[in-house]
């Protein structure tokens, strides 16, 4: 199964992932940890894709010893 590529933007850096979807359950996978949440009714995949993107940078960072 391939995932489909996506980028944010925080602080001026640019952090990279994909997500895939099963079923109701899109999966976001970094070099730094993968996040799962259910596809609620009426959101676009993308934007979920992109908060648990966030999510994971934003843990990362806060993980002592993080080079992000």
């Amino acid at each position: 199964m391939s995932g489909h590529a996506i980028h944010i933007k925080i602080e001026g850096r640019t952090y990279a992932g994909t997500y895939q979807v099963d079923r109701k359950i899109l999966t976001v996978t970094t070099p730094y940890g993968r996040k799962s949440a259910e596809i609620a009714p009426k959101v676009a995949h993308d934007t979920l894709a992109h908060q648990l993107l966030q999510e994971l940078v934003q843990q990362e960072k806060a993980r002592k010893g993080s080079t992000l």
